[in-house]
């Protein structure tokens, strides 16, 4: 009796951590998310009176402010969607891209290709967050349920992470090496709030496959 005692008790423990996973992880998240849209309202307000409705720095404003949503919106998706036993890199990945936000923020009134370059970090460590939590994740079975609903999608989350890096990074060079065309900074600017929107996007359909499933199973039953 006393080995299978001792077997439930670990299987009680292990299940109060994953239990708790997902509110420790979103308010930490929803901390680090706070302080970044902090930075970015006080950048703005200190140089409103220098923006233009039109200009590169307005849209990479916008830009800047969907990216922090859409991080906000992944991490709630992940820690309700996904279930696991949190390690020490799991402390490390909301700082990461925390830091990764404030570099994109702070190089919005700098360089063209230096802000690509940074929004090319951001997009990588987002890359990093995503193997983690799915590899995380794949290691509990409960999880197989969610996986099977996602069929593709985590994958082409990972590519689309890891192929936005490829492009900033040569849309930076791109912008570097004529940095005297105004219409190519505007292009890059354009394209990294296409490439957040449609991120944005993808993110609801990846939410309506989960939740639309179990809600339509729920309706049946």
């Amino acid at each position: 009796m006393e080995p299978n005692s001792h077997t439930r008790r670990i299987e009680t423990i292990l299940e109060q951590i994953k239990a708790s996973f997902s509110s420790v992880y979103l308010t930490l998240s929803s901390i680090i998310q706070a302080c970044v849209f902090g930075y970015l309202i006080f950048l703005l307000g200190t140089n409103w009176s220098s923006l233009s409705p039109a200009s590169t720095t307005t849209i990479a404003i916008v830009t800047a402010f969907l990216m922090v949503i859409l991080t906000w919106n992944e991490y709630m998706m992940g820690a309700t969607a996904f279930r696991w036993i949190p390690r020490l890199k799991d402390a490390f990945i909301p700082f990461a891209l925390g830091i990764s936000e404030f570099l994109v923020i702070h190089n919005i009134f700098t360089k063209v290709p230096v802000w690509c370059y940074s929004l090319a970090v951001y997009c990588f460590v987002g890359y990093l967050a995503y193997v983690n939590m799915y590899c995380s994740a794949r290691r509990d079975p409960e999880n197989n349920v969610i996986f099977g609903l996602l069929g593709p999608l985590p994958m082409v989350t990972e590519v689309w992470a890891l192929s936005s890096t490829i492009i900033f990074i040569l849309l930076g060079v791109i912008c570097h090496r004529f940095s005297s065309s105004l219409a190519l900074r505007y292009i890059a600017v354009l394209c990294s709030l296409v490439i957040f929107v449609a991120f944005l996007y993808r993110g609801v359909l990846y939410w309506n496959k989960i939740v639309g499933e179990f809600r339509n199973k729920s309706e049946i039953l």
